[in-house]
């Protein structure tokens, strides 16, 4: 059976990188399928992304969300909690 994964990624990195332009680190949000073996992953830059991220990685795995049943998230300690929200949410959408 298909797996999908949404993993968070801190953002803390991406802010130290920024520091001096002051501009806020965003999470990166990895997206997984795994079937199998074979395993396919894409990143969505930020929340924004995620939808179009999850599509292209269902495309490139030749699946349909249906077929899809066992869904995980996985985050890192220092995620924002909008992040969270959002993956979490997409996941409750997708499971229902």
């Amino acid at each position: 059976m298909p797996q999908l994964i949404f993993k968070i990624d801190s953002a803390f990195a991406e802010i130290l990188a920024n520091k001096k332009t002051g501009r806020h680190g965003k999470s990166k949000i990895e997206i997984m399928v795994q079937n199998k073996d074979k395993k396919y992953c894409k990143i969505a830059e930020n929340t924004d992304s995620i939808l179009s991220t999850l599509d292209k990685v269902l495309k490139s795995a030749k699946l349909k969300i249906e077929q899809v049943k066992n869904i995980k998230i996985i985050s890192h300690k220092e995620v924002g909690l909008t992040s969270q929200r959002i993956v979490r949410a997409t996941k409750q959408a997708l499971d229902f």
